[in-house]
């Protein structure tokens, strides 16, 4: 079936996609929110709002819209990543539009009761912590932090105990009015609906919402993560039996030319179990428990993501074995295979990402709020198709710079 796009006069934007193979509908907005729109003082703060959304309308209790959508089998959730956030519903074509009335009570007229508040910040520290307590996951804190300096992006996207502990019911109230405005939204509806019908519904209930001038903004002084003369590195120690670091560097945007090469690049070197990361690193000489990578475009700010976990005793050898095998692809171009095999992974990850209808909601709206348009998820099997073994080799050497790495790690005492 055929995806539509809709542009209300204040500035909502609505996707939507008929799909008449089964009978549950997908209904995802997305807003721009998360850690870009946060500063160092109030870190934490789009997550605080999000878990909390659903605690309680004008006209509803918590507990009662909870009841309600268990009485019609509708689920309901929500996100906050580093640029976007997200708010869901999956609800039967039966069910459609009864979920609706509670998914539009929640847009515009959430409370934040205080003692919810008050709750969910307990809840979020102590997810805090449990994340810290993890090596993997804090090492790579620690490089994103080491990467990022000054840039928004370097603070944990559920924020700092010290920063959850101090913030109030006014500045959620304040961000939520900021946020929740038509022209920093679009809905997304997949499933089994009629068309006409699902748009009018949405106008009917989102369409008077006034278009706001005081939306969410992004204020940060500008790096160049290319000019660094040397790594910079962030390490903490602590009782542990192995070594756990991640290593990064700065990467193409999701609006950049270079995107596509570097998605491909990641595949070939650490992204799947065919890696050259995990044969050299793992099969051919057994120094990790775990090695990988993983690529982060965004919009604002890209970043390539090595990680591995070793024994102490050969941690310097296998940053070495890592490091290397990094710089080769700045060095010499990739086999036709190695391409091939990337090649066929990315394109069946996106292919299977696609596969239920709040996959296709998720991504129609996501790549249409950070103005890629909703179509860009239908390019991306074409475009890897074109990236060539030099396009991965020019990306390699403008990117990969080892000099400009940033480390973060965990290791024994």
């Amino acid at each position: 079936m055929a995806v539509n796009r809709t542009e209300l006069p204040n500035g909502l934007v609505i996707i939507t996609k008929p799909v008449k193979t089964n009978s549950i509908v997908s209904v995802v907005v997305s807003l721009r929110m998360g850690s870009l729109y946060e500063d160092d003082r109030n870190a934490g703060l789009c997550t605080l709002l999000q878990d909390t959304l659903q605690k309680g309308t004008e006209t509803r209790t918590s507990e009662q819209i909870a009841l309600e959508l268990e009485s019609m089998g509708t689920r309901l959730s929500t996100t906050s990543n580093r640029e976007y956030g997200t708010v869901e519903i999956q609800s039967t074509s039966e069910n459609l539009y009864k979920s609706l009335d509670i998914f539009y009570d929640l847009l515009q007229n959430a409370i934040f009761p205080e003692k919810e508040i008050d709750l969910q910040k307990r809840l979020q520290i102590q997810d805090i912590l449990t994340r810290y307590d993890v090596p993997l996951y804090r090492a790579i804190d620690l490089m994103v932090d080491a990467h990022y300096g000054k840039h928004p992006f370097h603070k944990p996207r559920m924020g700092y105990p010290e920063t959850i502990r101090k913030l109030s019911r006014d500045e959620v109230m304040k961000m939520y009015k900021e946020t929740f405005v038509p022209n920093n939204m679009v809905i997304s509806v997949v499933g089994n609906f009629d068309e006409k019908q699902i748009i009018n519904n949405i106008t009917d209930n989102l369409g008077s919402l006034l278009k706001s001038e005081e939306t969410a903004t992004v204020s940060y002084e500008e790096e160049d993560y290319h000019s660094r003369s040397a790594p910079v590195e962030k390490i903490e120690t602590r009782e542990t039996a192995a070594n756990w670091f991640s290593i990064g560097w700065s990467a193409p945007t999701l609006n950049d030319k270079d995107y596509y090469a570097m998605e491909v690049l990641d595949a070939i070197t650490g992204g799947s179990m065919n890696s050259r990361l995990f044969i050299a690193i793992r099969e051919k000489r057994g120094l990790a428990y775990q090695v990988s990578s993983f690529y982060n475009a965004r919009v604002e700010s890209g970043i390539y993501v090595t990680y591995i976990g070793t024994k102490s005793s050969t941690y310097n050898e296998a940053k070495k074995v890592l490091i290397d095998e990094v710089r080769q692809m700045g060095i010499k171009e990739p086999l036709s295979e190695e391409i091939k095999l990337a090649r066929n992974f990315l394109q069946g990850m996106n292919i299977m990402s696609q596969e239920s209808n709040s996959g296709q909601a998720s991504q129609y709206a996501y790549y249409e709020l950070l103005d890629l348009g909703y179509d860009f998820v239908n390019r991306y099997n074409e475009n890897i198709n074109k990236i060539t073994a030099s396009d991965i080799l020019r990306v390699g050497r403008k990117y990969l710079i080892i000099e400009n790495y940033a480390l973060g790690g965990v290791l024994a005492k």
